[in-house]
């Protein structure tokens, strides 16, 4: 009954807040390498998935690893990071604390910053910085095959000054790794379906 009502809530919250219409990228930086190229068709699918993955980011200044789960259905999407939950129907969004219970709405960042990436480290964000890394690379990318979590995927190495990063996406389009000078993003697990326990408050 209680997590009912903890459903019931949050949908409640949810259908009180709009925020408009999705951003956008404007003015991306043009990619030009093909094997860059290649991952960054696929991350541009993310949002069109219907799918359920688990992940472990490092933070590697300090050395932090965070569980991370991400389900989408249609519009609706839920983002957990450590004990943050980040809920999306269409335009209305909601930020909830999973050790309190409790929800604000839109979509607030700064509660996961201390890790370093945002709600979008499984689409958008990753596009982004793909997009900024194939314009600095002092050399041309490298793509693999990557087997993770019972499927294959397609990750580019980029050269850049002091290294090396890498990205990886599955054929749906979600992230299956991200190896940078900042973080490592690994896939653990992945489902076709979506987890309606996910899109719960608490």
């Amino acid at each position: 009954m209680a997590r009912r009502l903890a459903l019931i809530g949050a949908l409640t919250l949810l259908a009180g807040c709009a925020s408009g219409p999705r951003p956008t990228l404007i003015d991306a930086p043009v990619v030009a390498d093909p094997a860059a190229l290649e991952v960054l068709h696929l991350l541009e699918l993310a949002d069109q998935a219907e799918f359920t993955a688990s992940y472990l980011i490092v933070t590697k200044f300090g050395g932090a690893t965070t569980p991370a789960v991400v389900t989408q259905q249609g519009n609706r999407r839920s983002v957990t990071i450590g004990h943050v939950r980040y809920l999306t129907e269409g335009s209305r969004t909601a930020t909830c604390d999973l050790i309190r219970g409790a929800c604000e709405r839109g979509i607030d960042d700064t509660a996961v910053s201390d890790i370093q990436v945002t709600h979008q480290f499984w689409s958008r964000s990753m596009e982004n910085r793909l997009r900024t890394d194939a314009n600095r690379s002092i050399g041309p990318g490298t793509v693999t095959d990557y087997a993770v979590a019972g499927r294959t995927a397609l990750c580019v190495a980029l050269p850049v000054a002091g290294g090396s990063k890498s990205y990886c996406a599955l054929g749906t389009g979600v992230l299956a790794g991200y190896d940078g000078a900042d973080l490592t993003i690994d896939l653990v697990t992945y489902d076709d379906q979506a987890d309606e326990t996910l899109f719960a408050s608490g």
